[in-house]
């Protein structure tokens, strides 16, 4: 069962969890009403019998016999119903302290409850019963004087158009309930769809997001809301996420930019030892000096490369230590002079003892840029002039 529901749609359930929430809700407002309407119709029978017991209490009279007699005095809201022969007066018993019947009244001289009715205290007790003629009635019994003796008197009154009542409400009930129902769940699904709406077309553009249009963005339609605040959460993602490739490609460009000036070197340095009248001992060796102190350059380009890798991933730090501007312009100077001299380009120094705390690694890269790109966007026969001083 619970395969059955996740995998259902979203939709789907949403109206399935409105539609049995409202059921629940109209159930118990239905059942509330029930036994609010049940209550005040049996509070209106309460009190008319109230008003018969003083109406008995008052004109029932003692013969000098001692036996009880009734005027007959009778009332016209009496209920005539089809389960009962139409009511002639007030139904009523009045019984003995003893439980012996002195005198009733009622539809017919043979009619009687079908369970006896246990004598109840002095005080006005009201419940229900049945005769044998299934005749539902409403009784009120009290311990009071009877002329002049004590006894117990009771009062009754047909249940019938209370029960045809609660029977025609019940039945609108009955009907109107899953009608309200069934209208709620149609209302769940039209809110559901409109309010997922936004999702499918979310879905829609993220389909359409590669990693070639990372530029693209989902729609918000709303920003205030859950939906809303949800898609602009993806397209703060999205653009790190492009940040992030834009970073990647700009660190490979800058890698063979920075590897293009130790390569340049060392195949300048390998084409002038194979020039011809160059095969003197000295000169090949200054050649095989060469080529290593570019491959020396290169494998620390490469550590260095690694390093800023690792730095842009916040997993590095910097390494502090003292360093000596002008040597290390000098430096720079000397690894870059052969792409200055293809250029007929004068690299000149100008340099002050300047000490400073730095990483000398991440230092002499930053030069190495700047250097570099003054010697390739400027004309041929420059001259370049790098000069350290105090500031």
């Amino acid at each position: 069962m619970r395969q059955w529901w996740q995998r259902r749609s979203l939709r789907l359930r949403l109206t399935l969890w409105y539609a049995l929430t409202s059921a629940i809700i109209l159930l118990a407002f239905g059942g509330m009403l029930l036994l609010v309407v049940r209550g005040r119709l049996l509070s209106e029978l309460d009190r008319q019998l109230r008003v018969d017991f003083e109406t008995v209490e008052s004109r029932v009279t003692r013969h000098s016999a001692g036996d009880l007699s009734w005027s007959g005095y009778g009332h016209d809201d009496d209920d005539n119903d089809s389960e009962q022969p139409v009511a002639a007066g007030l139904w009523f018993e009045i019984l003995s302290s003893q439980g012996a019947i002195l005198l009733r009244e009622g539809p017919s001289s043979d009619w009687k409850v079908v369970l006896p009715l246990p004598l109840r205290e002095d005080i006005f007790t009201a419940f229900s019963a049945e005769t044998e003629r299934h005749i539902h009635v409403r009784v009120l019994e009290k311990s009071t004087s009877i002329a002049g003796k004590p006894g117990v008197l009771r009062v009754f009154r047909s249940e019938a158009e209370l029960r045809r009542a609660m029977a025609e409400l019940g039945a609108v009930l009955a009907f109107g309930l899953p009608l309200a129902a069934g209208l709620a769940a149609a209302g769940g699904y039209l809110i559901a769809h409109r309010s997922l709406s936004p999702i499918s077309q979310i879905a829609a553009r993220a389909r359409q997001i590669t990693a070639e249009s990372l530029g693209g963005r989902l729609p918000v339609a709303n920003p205030h809301d859950e939906l809303g605040q949800l898609a602009t959460v993806f397209n703060a993602t999205l653009a790190r996420l492009e940040n992030s490739f834009a970073e990647l490609r700009r660190f490979t460009a800058d890698a063979s930019h920075e590897l293009r000036t130790p390569l340049t070197a060392l195949r300048a340095v390998g084409e002038a030892a194979l020039r011809p009248g160059v095969g003197d001992a000295n000169s090949l060796r200054e050649a095989l000096s060469s080529t290593l102190e570019e491959t020396r350059r290169l494998s620390d380009l490469v550590d260095t490369l690694l390093l800023l890798a690792r730095a842009d991933t916040g997993v590095a730090l910097p390494s502090l230590q003292e360093v000596e501007l002008g040597a290390l312009v000098r430096e720079v100077r000397d690894t870059v002079l052969v792409l200055g001299e293809e250029k007929r380009q004068l690299i000149e120094i100008e340099a002050e003892k300047v000490l400073v705390w730095a990483d000398r690694e991440l230092l002499r890269l930053a030069l190495l840029n700047l250097v570099d790109n003054a010697i390739r966007y400027s004309p041929e026969g420059l001259s370049i002039l790098l000069r350290v001083r105090r500031n």
